[in-house]
């Protein structure tokens, strides 16, 4: 079983494409970070099936609490991410919310988070597609037409990071300087809690980054700008009626090249329609023209992540996590749960927020960020 909770170091690519970086920038030190109450059970919400995995990891003045849960006995495909500069003044965390697959989720935790690490935070942008770019050229490379080499040693791995897919939510944060850059691909959401110390004991601010999905009128507009008189982009509150991501990287199938009358694109989905007859589902091209019957104008999944700052005090705690979360309570809850659990001295916050939680029907993914 793979680890789900990731102390992030420099990752060699997994294909020769895709970029490199210098191990000396993201080494995180045992003096720097520090983890402990590092739990995994095959244990449910209140005695029900699932498997739930939380730690808590420490750096400087900084704590993050997370856990992980799964409602159900399947994988979880779902990844995040805690990643540290090498003087401990920039923190970066990331949540991954994996579907088809936790392939292209564990590959991105991974990859991601040093290759931002080694630029400046208004790299972000760039970096993001950068990486989604090269995750596709080498898949079209390994299945070109006219190919004058062999495929890659990596042409199995490279095709299934296109089959399976995930969000991405990163956070760079500059401690000393308390602001937080984030780069958002989806709709996983950071929340920035503050409770002023003077005045109404119960006033609240937040600040939050945007979901972005197929449910999004952001998204739904961003669509039909991009993707001019084409008609029923969105069903049903899905791309194309299947897919609830808009953003994000792997899901190829909805990324990559048509060719002429679809000829390319049906080629590359025979492709990664070999990994469903492993897994026992009905394969993508057996269910072409459903998935694709307005396929005219890719990509319509995009890896560029919304950008922007938020700012923290003494006092703020933030709060990361999946649609898995945020799907089930209001912003105003998650703050007051975890200011409660603070004064509960909870062990771990995010635990203790999990533990509110009813109706889990979803991958749950949740770090809560205090200052100690």
């Amino acid at each position: 079983m793979q680890p789900l909770f990731v102390r992030v170091f420099c990752v060699t690519p997994v294909n020769r494409s895709l970029p490199s970086c210098d191990i000396n920038c993201f080494r995180v030190s045992d003096s720097q970070a520090t983890f402990q109450n590092r739990r995994s059970w095959h244990r449910g919400i209140m005695g029900g099936p699932g498997k739930t995995h939380e730690a808590i990891q420490t750096v400087g003045a900084v704590t993050v609490a997370s856990v992980q849960y799964q409602p159900t006995d399947r994988p979880i495909e779902d990844r995040f991410s805690f990643t540290v500069s090498p003087d401990g003044t920039r923190l970066m965390l990331g949540v991954y919310d994996g579907h088809g697959g936790s392939d292209t989720a564990d590959y991105i935790s991974k990859i991601l988070p040093p290759a931002l690490l080694a630029h400046p935070p208004q790299e972000h942008k760039r970096i993001f597609e950068d990486t989604n770019t090269a995750m596709l050229d080498a898949f079209k490379d390994d299945h070109a037409l006219f190919r004058v080499r062999p495929r890659s040693k990596d042409w199995l791995n490279n095709a299934k990071l296109l089959r399976s897919g995930c969000t991405a939510l990163i956070l760079d944060i500059d401690i000393p300087g308390m602001l937080v850059h984030f780069a958002n691909a989806g709709d996983c959401r950071a929340l920035v809690c503050d409770f002023p110390v003077s005045g109404d004991p119960n006033s609240l601010q937040l600040q939050q980054t945007v979901d972005l999905n197929a449910k999004s009128s952001l998204e739904q507009e961003r669509l039909k700008l991009e993707h001019p008189n084409e008609d029923m982009l969105v069903v049903s509150g899905r791309l194309f009626g299947k897919l609830m991501s808009t953003r994000g990287f792997g899901d190829g199938y909805y990324k990559l090249p048509r060719g002429i009358n679809n000829w390319q694109h049906k080629k590359y989905v025979d492709v990664l329609s070999s990994f469903d007859t492993q897994t026992g589902k009905v394969p993508l091209n057996a269910q072409y023209n459903s998935y694709f019957y307005g396929y005219r104008s890719p990509p319509y999944l995009v890896a560029t992540p919304d950008t922007g700052l938020l700012k923290l005090k003494r006092e703020s705690f933030i709060v990361c996590g999946s649609d898995g979360l945020y799907d089930l309570v209001t912003n105003e809850v998650v703050a007051r749960t975890i200011r409660q659990g603070i004064r509960d001295g909870a062990e771990n916050l995010a635990a203790h927020l999990l533990s509110t939680l009813t109706d889990i029907g979803d991958d749950v993914t949740i770090l809560v960020l205090t200052f100690n």
